[in-house]
């Protein structure tokens, strides 16, 4: 529980507060949050840039599988790393751990640049991948689990509602100004683009003032660390259903973005022009997400945000696959990202909002594996299916197996704070 001198610093005060107090927008009345959340964002629109660029770049030159494994290279290390990463930011300084974490990701956007400006763009190009890969999977971690110390916790479901907005809305921006750019100007300059954006983050950090808690002192080692979460989890089963809700629909969701490079080029018939807007329309979804999500979180219960988004999302793909018109499929895009933002925000929000202070860091990197570790891996099955099947045909797979986990949600999941009094297991971590 923080103190009421801690809550005060951390809040913007004054007028803001009181006209912020209420809403989705809440947590924005503490000034550094705003400051934390502006960076995040920047640098996620340039992350998606950046996707968005490499994909349509190695689409180009190979197969739905190819695209699929350096999606997998990207994003594979939040998987392998998460775990560890939740460990290291209960440990060390998350302030300077962001930092350091950006600092890399903007080294290896400069040098991905290079690689395909001089014509060197095979295994050079996967290596600056993984160590970026490897970064954010350590970045993601000590950011998450940064959020809870910069609002308080009435402002918690705003904070991670916001959070996932910039995230998804940055995937409208970000492809959005990458299609601009791969038709006016050459590939490698959406690369160097994002290298700026990290550099932004870093200096509204050092502007920021927010003043976090110092990591707690521990006596054990790493791997008696990342145990403990698990012994955390493990007395509360709850916690495991909510994370493999968020897996499912990451699994089977989130990854179809790996597909769109080929519903332009072989379905609807596009070009790049058109590319970066349907890929952005995925994150422009997000804000129809926020607004049910500010309708809803005083009206139903987690569980059923969850349940309503991951079934929302299941048909949305589904009659995404069916789609042959840009326009619509647009629409469809954006229903799905919204979709997938209320589950994944209901989800962030039973997981944050229930879980003692000192396990916080590597609950939320449970959560971020579940959310952004396993989607990879989705996108590469999808990718093979595509390649073996049709490209139809694995969105179809990928919107039914969606269903099956709205299905999970009703019969298996639930928070406890809904039905029953808060209990926290102690477990002398």
């Amino acid at each position: 529980m923080r103190s009421r001198r801690q809550r005060d610093i951390m809040s913007g005060g004054g007028n803001a507060e009181q006209e912020l107090r209420h809403g989705v927008l809440s947590a924005l009345s503490s000034r550094g949050f705003r400051m934390y959340w502006s960076g995040a964002f920047i640098s996620s629109v340039g992350s998606w840039l950046q996707m968005t660029a490499v994909l349509w770049f190695v689409r180009a030159e190979g197969s739905d599988s190819l695209v699929g494994f350096t999606n997998m290279v990207s994003w594979i290390p939040c998987l392998f790393l998460g775990l560890f990463a939740g460990a290291i930011s209960d440990r060390l300084d998350r302030r300077r751990l962001i930092l350091a974490c950006q600092a890399v990701m903007m080294l290896c956007s400069i040098m991905i640049g290079v690689c395909i400006h001089t014509s060197i763009h095979d295994l050079t190009l996967i290596v600056f991948l993984g160590i970026s890969g490897v970064a954010y999977a350590i970045f993601v971690s000590a950011w998450v689990s940064t959020i809870p110390f910069l609002v308080t916790r009435e402002n918690i479901l705003s904070a991670v509602t916001l959070n996932n907005v910039q995230f998804n809305l940055a995937r409208f921006i970000g492809p959005i100004i990458a299609g601009l750019l791969l038709v006016a100007t050459s590939d490698y300059v959406p690369f160097y683009l994002n290298a700026l954006t990290f550099g932004a983050f870093m200096l509204l950090i050092m502007l920021s003032g927010a003043e976090l808690p110092p990591p707690e002192p521990r006596r054990e080692g790493m791997g008696r660390s990342v145990v403990a979460g698990f012994r955390y989890v493990r007395e509360d089963p709850w916690i495991a259903r909510v994370l493999a809700t968020v897996a499912g629909l990451s699994f089977f969701g989130f990854s179809f973005i790996v597909l769109i490079p080929s519903v332009c080029s072989q379905v609807l018939l596009v070009d790049d022009r058109y590319y970066g807007l349907l890929m952005g329309m995925t994150g422009l979804g997000a804000l129809a997400g926020m607004a049910a999500v500010s309708l809803l979180k005083n009206k139903v219960r987690l569980k059923t945000m969850m349940g309503l988004g991951a079934l929302s999302t299941a048909l949305f793909l589904i009659a995404f696959s069916f789609s042959r018109t840009y326009w619509l499929s647009c629409l469809l895009a954006a229903g799905a990202g919204g979709s997938f933002l209320v589950c994944n925000t209901g989800a962030g929000a039973a997981l944050q909002g229930n879980v003692s202070p000192g396990i916080q860091g590597r609950v939320s990197s449970m959560w971020v594996v579940a959310y952004i570790g396993v989607f990879p891996l989705g996108g590469m099955l999808l990718g093979v299916l595509s390649d073996a099947l049709s490209v139809q045909t694995a969105l179809l797979i990928a919107g039914s197996a969606c269903v099956m986990v709205a299905l999970f949600v009703a019969l298996f999941v639930s928070v406890p704070g809904e039905k029953v009094a808060h209990r926290r297991p102690r477990l002398g971590i």
